[in-house]
């Protein structure tokens, strides 16, 4: 199972949800099973994590490493099982990108946007961990 997160700018939202995500599928021990990555729905001067992001990502401990952002492809869509959106913006950008979505594979993590929370970012890490552990949960359950 490959999963691609999608934001805005693939230095924040999408990002932290990779991580989140990949920390979850290893201590789940499933790291042979699902790999985790993000993107842009935008296009990006392939900026590095969000100072903020990062800060926030240490004291929730949960590791991540160098982060690069670049926008999602059309190879993507083939190449990924799920596509997981952190806004509807971003789900109508990933649809223009990549053709549609005829496998069904464009999804939001939440039923509503994830907000970009500049204030320490412990909202967006919330919404990030509870979307992901539903996911995993729901992946896991197939």
């Amino acid at each position: 199972m490959k999963i691609l997160f999608v934001c805005s700018g693939n230095t924040g939202r999408s990002p932290m949800a990779q991580f989140v995500m990949k920390k979850l599928v290893d201590d789940a021990g499933l790291s042979d099973k699902i790999s985790v990555e993000s993107a842009a729905s935008k296009p990006t001067d392939g900026g590095s994590l969000h100072q903020g992001i990062a800060m926030k990502l240490r004291m929730e401990n949960v590791p991540f490493d160098a982060h690069n952002a670049r926008i999602i492809t059309p190879d993507d869509y083939a190449e990924n099982d799920l596509i997981v959106c952190m806004d509807a913006g971003n789900v109508e950008q990933v649809k223009d990108i990549c053709g549609g979505d005829p496998d069904g594979k464009i999804s939001m993590l939440l039923d509503r946007d994830i907000p970009w929370d500049k204030n320490g970012f412990a909202k967006t890490y919330d919404d990030i961990l509870s979307g992901c552990r539903a996911l995993l949960k729901k992946i896991t359950a197939q």
